[in-house]
């Protein structure tokens, strides 16, 4: 396995950057994605299903780290 430095946070180098350019009336505020709203008697259905699916992705993450 390989040493663990503390942190998860890596430094990413992108080279000099001199200014941003943008195109003229562009917004220049992040706009979030709407959420989808869960209704109906299969809403906990869902839920469950996400939650199971999210444990699966963070325990195959997990192998993947502890075996380099």
């Amino acid at each position: 396995m390989a040493a663990f430095d503390g942190s998860l946070a890596r430094h990413l180098d992108f080279g000099e950057v001199e200014g941003t350019t943008r195109a003229p009336g562009l917004r220049t505020r992040l706009r979030l994605a709407a959420a989808a709203v869960l209704r109906g008697p299969d809403k906990y259905r869902v839920l469950e299903h996400r939650r199971r699916q999210a444990q699966i992705r963070a325990r195959r993450l997990l192998d993947l780290l502890e075996s380099e």
